[in-house]
């Protein structure tokens, strides 16, 4: 954690917090603030802060505390009220960063440090083609917390056309661990919209072994969205993995798959009759296979391992 007197300061949520709650789907960087004290979701996002005319300084501070806002709705929101607040803060979000996009260019390119970090997460809600490039570059950033928040600005993004190879490092080679989760996650949310590189397949295969459970879990859902099948065996493996969000991956990951790649069912649906039939009642895993079999097979038989065992086996 950045010393708040020495170092800037920006409020975005870590990636394995948010992906310790919802264990699938989203992550927002960190510089500072882990510990500030909890506000009420419902004012900050029923009375945004965030005014198109400010100066860019207060404009991104502001940006910084609704992405902050953003990131907690998204972990602790479940019902159908936390939800559309939810929608109408990005829907905040992306209209204040689309309508400054050109500024927020050229904080990312040439700002002070705090503009920079800022800048780098709202630009990805801007929907611009143009924040591409300056998102890319920002990766060299010499400021770790620009580099994390250019990756969520590129996992916003999202877009399919995403040149891979510097994600790739990032979340392969890169010695700080929050980096390569940041990576991981912004190329699991760009492969899910039809990127591809030569780069991505090797990549997440050899995540599913890295030392940050984050990175573990997005890579298995990235092999998912690829439909390697090749790699049901480690998948496989990872419902061993000691971080519960990595089983609830690995099980979303064979979903995947058998839904991209038909020829996976049989491993997966295998994979899935083991797991569950191994699996002690009180593990959350064990609902969640079966839950996916379930969806699988279009059949369901209890909790009748035997009969389980021989559909798994009479598929290809």
């Amino acid at each position: 954690m950045n010393s708040p007197t020495s170092q800037p300061t920006s409020r975005t949520a870590p990636a394995w917090l948010l992906a310790a709650a919802l264990a699938l789907a989203g992550a927002c960087s960190t510089t500072s603030e882990k510990d500030a004290p909890e506000e009420s979701l419902e004012a900050e996002v029923v009375r945004p802060k965030i005014q198109p005319e400010d100066p860019i300084g207060k404009f991104l501070a502001d940006a910084d505390d609704a992405i902050y806002q953003w990131c907690k709705l998204a972990l602790t929101g479940t019902n159908a009220a936390q939800k559309n607040q939810l929608r109408a803060l990005e829907g905040v979000l992306r209209d204040r960063a689309e309508r400054r996009c050109v500024e927020l260019v050229a904080e990312v390119s040439g700002g002070p440090p705090i503009n920079r970090i800022r800048a780098a997460a709202l630009l990805g809600f801007s929907g611009q083609q143009q924040a591409q490039s300056p998102l890319l570059a920002a990766l060299s950033d010499p400021h770790p917390d620009v580099v994390h928040n250019a990756l969520l600005g590129l996992a916003v993004l999202a877009r399919a056309d995403t040149p891979l190879d510097p994600i790739c490092s990032a979340a392969e080679f890169n010695d700080d661990g929050q980096t390569r989760a940041q990576a991981a996650f912004a190329l699991r949310c760009i492969v899910n919209a039809g990127g591809r590189g030569a780069c991505v397949q090797g990549t997440a295969r050899r995540g599913l072994a890295d030392s940050e459970p984050f990175v573990r879990s997005q890579c298995a859902l990235t092999l998912g969205l690829l439909g390697d099948s090749e790699s049901v065996p480690a998948i496989e493996a990872q419902f061993r993995d000691p971080a519960p969000f990595v089983k609830s991956a690995a099980v979303e990951s064979l979903l995947l798959m058998v839904e991209r790649a038909p020829s996976s069912k049989g491993p997966a649906g295998r994979a899935l009759v083991k797991a569950w039939g191994g699996a002690k009642d009180e593990n959350p895993l064990k609902e969640l296979a079966m839950a996916a079999l379930v969806k699988i097979a279009d059949v369901n038989y209890g909790d009748d391992l035997v009969r389980w065992t021989e559909w798994a086996n009479r598929l290809p």
